[in-house]
């Protein structure tokens, strides 16, 4: 053999024990799938760095992934124990791994007697105990890590131009709505950013209920003159579902093509109008006995998937991330949201820090009428089957026939069939 040969053997046998012994004095990797981007894309690695300086035996890897068919690329390569073990999402998301026994049992670790997080109960809001334990086996598998909810922006300019009030109550915006069509026909009244929760929300606010979890079904089969209420604000042109640029109605609103929109309050970042003034208000409500606003809650799925040492080092992960009240206060600064976490609302800045936000202080106060779904199989199809009608209705079809397909597949999902 050559001596250059000899070399290269003995070069490449040194990699693979030097390889080697790297691997086996190695931490255990924990794997998050993110589609954060800026200011949350820098503090979840910063976060990350922090967890894995002060961790001896696990180091999170943050992976950015696409936003384009995210949730079920996650599925798929979970089923197959390709996947990350984190995404952050809502507890509907959580809901569909499930019965697979592809979620970890969070509260395992969440009341164990080394690493537990001490006095748990007493540090999120009941109405969110309630959500994080509502799922069909009795375990928690996901943590919220920032509130927010949907909001009305509003042309500011347009509506004083027109002596508009800005609209409280669904009759209200109808109103509204109608007289900038009249004065301004080429402009988009009121574009819809989330169909599901605008469409559960007057389903609900009709006297509807959600879902029977006992029973395995839905409660909202009568509220057909709800749905076809909205439906007939779509087919007049009053509401559009579908923004002119396509994606959010920010682009839109911007340009002053839309004058008003119901969408997240985390979208003010992306708010520049062109020209005039805008604003921020709570979402149109009943104001009645029935008046309902959903909340909304995203924070770390934690998956079983890749075993039990992936799954721990997840869960102490998110405990450093949320438990830390003055981390869980930073993510909510970086999301541009409310912690839900009552020790990370005591921090110094944070009551400052909503007060210099009117979107967040719009959410805040629709609290007292906010409420949680169940997260059981069939949730989340729930969800795709609400929205599917609604679209449907304001394409034309009749509200009755759209609104039993809807009840026919949200029932069959519920009920595993």
């Amino acid at each position: 053999m050559k001596l250059r040969s000899i070399v290269s053997v003995l070069l490449a046998a040194a990699l693979l024990l030097s390889c080697t012994a790297v691997f086996a004095e190695g931490k255990v990797q924990v794997m998050i799938w993110s589609t954060f981007t800026n200011e949350q894309d820098a503090y979840l690695r910063k976060t990350a760095d922090d967890f894995n300086a002060q961790s001896d035996k696990y180091e999170v890897v943050i992976q950015t992934q696409p936003n384009q068919n995210f949730t079920s690329t996650v599925y798929n390569a979970v089923v197959n124990h390709e996947g990350p073990d984190i995404i952050f999402n809502y507890a509907s998301e959580a809901s569909k791994y499930v019965s697979a026994g592809l979620v970890a049992n969070l509260d395992e670790y969440i009341y164990d007697e080394e690493i537990g997080i001490e006095n748990f109960d007493e540090l999120l809001p009941e109405y969110l105990m309630e959500e994080i334990t509502g799922f069909e086996d009795g375990h928690i598998h996901y943590l919220p890590g920032a509130t927010t909810g949907p909001i009305l922006f509003y042309n500011k300019t347009l509506l004083e131009e027109l002596n508009l009030a800005v609209p409280t109550t669904w009759t209200e915006l109808e109103t509204v709505c109608k007289a900038i069509k009249e004065a301004k026909p080429e402009v988009t009244p009121f574009g819809i950013d989330s169909k599901v929760d605008i469409t559960q929300t007057v389903m609900l606010e009709s006297g509807a209920t959600y879902i029977d979890v006992e029973n395995k079904q839905v409660g909202f089969a009568g509220a057909v003159e709800a749905v076809a209420w909205l439906g007939k604000q779509i087919q007049d042109g009053l509401f559009t579902l579908t923004a002119p640029s396509g994606g959010y109605f920010s682009n839109d609103f911007n340009s002053g093509l839309v004058a008003m929109y119901y969408g997240s309050c985390a979208g003010v970042p992306y708010i520049n109008p062109n020209g005039f003034e805008y604003g921020v208000a709570p979402a149109p409500s009943s104001h009645d006995e029935h008046a309902a606003y959903t909340i909304w809650n995203r924070g770390p799925i934690v998956f079983s998937a890749n075993g039990e040492e992936a799954a721990e080092g997840a869960y102490l992960f998110v405990k450093y991330m949320l438990a830390t009240p003055e981390i869980a206060e930073g993510w909510a600064e970086a999301m541009i949201a409310l912690t839900p976490w009552l020790n990370a609302q005591k921090v110094a800045g944070y009551d400052e820090f909503v007060a210099g936000q009117p979107a967040l202080a719009a959410v805040a106060g629709s609290f007292d009428i906010g409420v949680s779904f169940p997260s059981v199989t069939g949730s989340s199809e729930t969800r795709s089957a609400i929205e599917e009608m609604i679209v449907k209705v304001g394409g034309g079809e009749d509200a009755a026939q759209a609104l039993a397909a809807c009840v026919e597949t949200a029932n069959n999902a519920l009920q595993g069939k």
